[in-house]
This record gives C-alpha cells, sequence and structure tokens, in this order.
C-alpha cells in the first residue's frame, strides 16, 4: 500500500462535486489556450500542407475529452442520465453505456489516487492532476482567468467551488527547495524593490514547523507600488520551506510569483 501524501488531506477538503468542476475548468482553459495558438497567422508560412487540419483535430480530440469531464461532472452534481442524453441527441440508456465507464473510473481514483511506478519511488496520478492537487490548481486557474480574461476577480474558479472556506484566499503557496531560498527572495526584491533581510529570515525559519502554525516565521516586502507578506516554514526534514505569499494586487506580479513557486518547487 503506498503511503499518503499532503495532496490527500488537501484534496480531502473539497467535495468530489467541487473537484469535478475543477477538472473541467482545467480542461477548458487547456482547449482555450490550444485554440488561441490555431488562431495566429505569423507562421503558416511554416506550416506544411494540411498542417493546420492536423491542429484543428487535435482541438477536436481535447473537446472530446472536455465534454467527458463535463458529463462527470454533471453526474457528480445530480444531474440525470435523461436530462444529460437530452443535450447529446441521444437516449438516456445509449448516455449512460457511453459515459458510465469515464464515471466509473474517475470514481475509482478515489480509492486509489496515485500508485507507484515500477521503481516503487515514483508516484503516478489516477486522477486527473487538477483533482489530485487542487490547490495548486485553484491558483493556477484563477490566475489564469485573471491574466487570459481580463477578470477582476483574482479568484474567479476558486470562488465558486464547493471546497475550503479558504480556498479563494488571494495567496500563493507552495514549497520550495530551501536551497533556492535567496534566489526566491532576491527575485521577489526585483519584482517589489524592496530588499529583503535574509540574515534575520534565516534566524526566524530556523524554530519553525510546517505542522505548527504558530511558529511560523513573517517577513514583509514593502515595495515602490505593492508590499508582499511572506510566511515561510520549515518542510519535508529540513529540505524544503513552505512557502505563502499574500498581497500581490496586479496580474503581472501574480504570474511571476506562481512562476517563481513552480520554478522553484519542491516535489513530494
Amino acid at each position: 500500500m503506498a503511503e499518503s501524501t499532503p495532496y490527500d488531506e488537501a484534496r480531502s477538503r473539497y467535495s468530489r462535486q467541487a473537484l469535478a468542476r475543477l477538472v473541467l475548468s482545467d480542461r477548458a482553459a487547456g482547449l482555450s489556450e490550444t485554440a488561441g495558438s490555431l488562431a495566429v497567422t505569423r507562421y503558416d508560412e511554416f506550416c506544411g500542407p494540411g498542417g493546420r487540419v492536423s491542429e484543428a483535430e487535435v482541438l477536436l480530440r481535447i473537446a472530446e475529452r472536455l465534454l467527458v469531464v463535463t458529463v462527470i461532472y454533471e453526474r457528480e452534481r445530480g444531474t440525470s442520465w435523461s436530462d444529460i442524453a437530452g443535450h447529446l441527441g441521444l437516449t438516456a440508456d445509449a448516455a449512460e453505456q457511453r459515459y458510465s465507464p469515464e464515471v466509473d473510473r474517475w470514481h475509482a481514483a478515489f480509492d486509489t489516487p496515485y500508485r507507484l511506478d515500477e521503481t516503487g519511488r515514483k508516484r503516478v496520478p489516477q486522477l486527473p492532476n487538477a483533482a489530485y492537487d487542487p490547490e495548486r490548481a485553484c491558483r493556477q486557474l484563477d490566475l489564469w482567468a485573471n491574466v487570459k480574461l481580463s477578470f477582476e476577480d483574482k479568484n474567479a474558479v476558486s470562488a465558486g467551488l464547493d471546497g475550503p472556506a479558504d480556498a479563494c484566499r488571494p495567496e500563493f503557496s507552495g514549497r520550495i527547495w530551501r536551497r533556492h531560498l535567496e534566489a526566491f527572495f532576491n527575485a521577489l526584491f526585483e519584482y517589489v524593490h524592496a530588499a529583503p533581510d535574509l540574515p534575520a529570515v534565516e534566524r526566524g525559519l530556523a524554530t519553525t514547523d510546517e505542522d505548527e502554525p504558530d511558529s511560523w516565521y513573517t517577513c514583509t516586502l514593502a515595495g515602490v507600488a505593492e508590499t508582499l507578506e511572506v510566511q515561510l516554514a520549515n518542510a519535508a526534514g529540513g529540505q524544503a520551506v513552505y512557502v505563502v505569499v499574500t498581497g500581490a494586487e496586479s496580474a503581472v506580479l501574480r504570474l511571476r510569483i506562481d512562476t517563481l513557486l513552480t520554478a522553484f518547487a519542491h516535489r513530494l
């Protein structure tokens, strides 16, 4: 039996309906990104005969997969096969026959959310990534909507989910390798033009523990245009630091912080 992960606890805070909706949002955003690239004409001269047909066919397959996860979401919210079938031009029995195996696989993945690979060391998620790690998915999809769709709402995706009360807080969080901590803060300095006191951060971090919120260390980076609050705690046996960054208002700064957390991420 594979050991549990911190993702298991985070996932348990969401209903299955919310997780299914999050997967739907993730697939819809992916389709939007892929379709957008097909709208560009500048590089058409480098595309071989039929190349754009190939790209359109990829879009079709993504859309078909989007339809599958949408059916799963509708089933999670209690929609009948008859109601689903009415939008597909099918009978209820035909719709159930076509999509129930996918719904069954979705349910089974909650019993076994991941398996270990042949080495016994790497986890292979059986759930879609957005459902396996919903906190990261919420952060990235909120940012995607904020940047790509020009939504003023910083939580356009996460706010509508049936999830934890703090799921849509305007914050960025994650574990980064401890060896990257200085580079992480130096990058934040470049973004907000506020120099951190790194020796003070190291001293404050020494007695922290991710599992003891009262022990966390907090520092403030008061920049020219924006002020960030950074909370830190030791994680993963001292190899990593759990970081929470709040206060970013502009979409550009939020995108940069998200990129930093991704670049320096400590993978569990």
